[in-house]
């Protein structure tokens, strides 16, 4: 009984201290957050790129019409 009372107590100790270890690791959060701040900035400019390209496009079509229309 003793034995198997040492072995539950061994486990018990390494599971406590993984525990410990995996709740005190940073390994890996930092990768996380530059992906996620990565990421964030690619939609920003993404919206940005959409936003003036419509606009661009309007102006651009306004000046190929133009330029055609002139030509007869």
């Amino acid at each position: 009984m003793e034995t198997i009372k040492n072995c539950l107590n061994g486990i018990y100790a390494m599971l406590v201290c993984t525990a410990c270890e995996l709740r005190d690791s940073e390994r890996g959060d930092t990768n996380f957050v530059s992906m996620l701040l990565i990421i964030g900035i690619v939609v920003v400019l993404a919206g940005a790129f959409l936003a003036l390209s419509r606009g661009a496009m309007t102006t651009v079509q306004g000046l190929v019409t133009n330029f055609l229309n002139s030509l007869g």
